[in-house]
This record gives structure tokens, sequence and C-alpha cells, in this order.
């Protein structure tokens, strides 16, 4: 791709910007936000600075690169663009418009993209005449920096489409990955256990929020607890994605938003962006600013052997109920999850562990993970706990409910 449009000069179109500018594109960063349109190419023009005052980056590369960014404040005549990515709010109503416009402004063989994390590619897609032209191109954020672009076909993308804007994301230093357009595509789909399972058990008084982030680092091997990254993405993002797929996918028990979510962003408690969500950030150190009401809880023999089995397959070595009880229920969550996506075939069982470790930085793929654990063993741990709740949360998906 030569000449491409960028239309969204927020945090994510910017860095989308940013990194096909620096790939050699020319770039049509498009925003009819005048001060948004300001602030994000200012962004781009600071982060560029940085890179050459580290030696990363010459003068010479920075100024061709910036010279590459064309900021403009509305949709016109886009006639040499091969690829338009949209990267304005999550609200279906806008998107239309955006791609009404971007249909008549562009030629007839450029690819139409969205850069929507939760929304139906096909939706989209019902607002041009041409569906085959639409396609998803989500992104992650940093976009310059991390490494994952989730590839998705609509009901009517053309398969052409779809293979260019992989080997767009390929050339531009990414790892693409295909998927169904499903809600949450692959990573907000199987990433919903992670938090919510961990909302769960916070509720419930199992353990308190920085015990529940520990015990996913130590013995899980995550980089971050479901509670630091929540607070680190937002816990305003971060619920609308959950919302979003929650509604999508029928409202299912799976995906159901937390109460305790709800209240501190009702209360404007969003993370680190506010300075408070589940930790304070007024001291150097963060401490935990939400109280755990703490309760006590059995586990019958029966559930407790097969979270023993469960935690010891998979590499874990926790020795405590409350630990193993923690790390078993958002692991199977996670997992079964990831079962479930793959037997609807959202994405072939590589890609869908490429983008949980690319995307979210798991510390193996859920699918590759379930093979070191056995599927007996997944089906043991996910059928007692789905006996412990009322909700039907923990059915085994077919790919473990039939493992051998």
């Amino acid at each position: 791709m030569k000449e491409i449009a960028v239309i969204g000069a927020g945090t994510m179109g910017a860095g989308i910007a940013q990194l096909a500018a620096k790939c050699g594109c020319v770039v049509h960063l498009i925003d009819v936000n005048g001060d948004v349109l300001k602030s994000g190419v200012e962004g781009i023009e600071e982060r560029f600075a940085r890179s050459v005052e580290k030696g990363r980056m010459s003068e010479a590369d920075r100024d061709a690169t910036l010279n590459r960014i064309r900021p403009v404040s509305e949709i016109g005549n886009l006639g040499g663009v091969e690829l338009a990515i949209e990267a304005v709010v999550e609200n279906i109503d806008i998107k239309h418009k955006v791609f009404k416009q971007l249909e008549e402004a562009t030629p007839v063989n450029a690819i139409l993209a969205s850069n929507t994390s939760s929304l139906s590619v096909t939706k989209i897609a019902e607002s041009v005449a041409d569906p085959s032209r639409v396609i998803g191109m989500h992104f992650f954020n940093p976009a310059p920096v991390m490494p994952l672009v989730e590839i998705i076909a609509g009901e009517e993308s053309a398969p052409t489409n779809i293979d260019a804007a992989y080997q767009t994301a390929s050339s531009w230093g990414k790892v693409p990955v295909r998927a169904k357009d499903t809600p949450g595509f692959i990573v907000n789909r199987v990433a919903r256990g992670f938090y919510l399972e961990a909302l769960r058990l916070l509720g419930e008084g199992v353990a308190g929020i920085d015990e529940i982030d520990q015990i996913m680092k130590t013995h899980g091997g995550f980089r971050m607890g479901p509670f630091e990254l929540m607070d680190l993405v937002g816990l305003d993002v971060n619920l609308a994605v959950s919302t979003s797929v929650w509604e999508q996918m029928g409202k299912h028990a799976r995906f159901t938003p937390h109460e305790i979510q709800q209240n501190l962003v009702a209360a404007g408690h969003l993370g680190r962006k506010t300075g408070r969500g589940f930790y304070s950030y007024a001291t150097e150190h963060p401490l935990s600013a939400f109280p755990v009401s703490r309760q006590s809880f059995d586990l019958n023999p029966k559930l407790s052997d097969a979270l023993s089995t469960f935690c010891a397959k998979s590499g874990a070595t926790p020795t405590g109920s409350t630990e193993q009880f923690v790390l078993a229920r958002i692991l199977c969550s996670i997992i079964n999850e990831a079962g479930l996506a793959w037997d609807a075939k959202v994405a072939s069982s590589d890609d869908i562990d490429i983008a949980m470790q690319k995307g979210t930085n798991y510390p193996k793929g859920p699918l590759a993970w379930a093979d070191e654990i056995g599927g007996r063993n997944i089906r043991g741990a996910l059928r007692e706990l789905n006996n412990a709740v009322n909700d039907g949360r923990f059915q085994p998906a077919p790919l473990f409910a039939n493992a051998d």
C-alpha cells in the first residue's frame, strides 16, 4: 500500500497513521474535530522527537516521515487511496456515516477497514452499496508498539481484500491473525474471563484485588493481574467492551458485567487515567483502593481434587485452597472460552493462541495450554466448577466435553 487514509486522529487513529507513515505510506489523517487533529499530529511529532533523541531515528527520516502525513479536517477526494482505516468512536451510526462518505471518496477497488474492537463488521458494511469492500482491521493500543492485528471477515467481505489487509499488516511489521465476524472477535472474547471471573471472586469475598493479581502473576505467569490491567486500560473502556460482547452474545452468564466495575465507573474511578480505580495512584506505589469483604468458602472433595489436578498440570504450584480456587477459576474461564471460539470456527487454534499472546501478553496460548493440561483434566475441572455455580458459565466447550 502506497497511500492510505485514517479517519479519526485520537490515540488509536494517530497511532495507526504514525505506523503507516513510518512504513513508507502517504497517510491522509482525517478528523472533523480540529483540536483532536492538532493534538494527534503533535503527539506523533513528540514521539518521533523522542526517537531522534534516543538515536532510534535520524532527523532526515523523521522529517520525511512527517511529510508523508497529510492532516485534513474532512473526508474529501481520496482518489489515490488504496486502504482507508476508520478509527472513530464505537458508535454504529457514526461509523455508518463515515463509511458512506468513504465509499464515495475512494476508488471502487479501495479497501474500507474498521478498527472496531466490538461491533459487527457485517453490520458496519450495511451502510455501503458494495459490502465486499468492508473488512475489520483491529489494531491494539498503542498501535505502533503492539504487534497484533485482527483481520476480520464480514459475511460479504471479499477474500482478496482480507488477503491484502493481512499482507499489509505483515509488511508493517505486525503479526496478523484471521477471525470470523463474531462478538469480541478473538481477543476481546477470550479475555473476558480474565477480568469477569476475577471480579466475581472479589465480589464473593474469596480474595482481595492485590491478592488475586499476585496469584495470577506468580502462579499463572501473567505479566499483569486482571485488576492492574483493567486500571491500565481504563475501567470504562473495559466495561464497554464487556457490555458489548455480553449483549451481542445473548446476555450469556459468561459475559455478564459486574456491579463492582459498574459502580466504580459511575463514580468516575476509571483507573490510572483518573488516579484511582481498583488501586489508588496517589502514592509512588499503587495501593488497593477497594476493600474486600472476605467470606469463607468450602470446596467439596471432588471439586478440590479436580482443581488441584488442573493447577498441577497447568505448570502452577499453588499450595493453598484460595490460590488454587482463584487460579483455576480464571484460567478455566479463559481456556474454555478459547475452546468455544474454536468450536464456533471464529479462528484457527494457532491464530487464537497467537492472538492471546501477542494481543494481551498471555504467557501461553490458551489452547496450547489446554494441550499441556489435558482435555480430560480440563473437563473435570469445568464440570465440578459448573456444578458449584447456578448460571452454567462453566459448561465445558464441546472440545473438552468430548475429550478422550
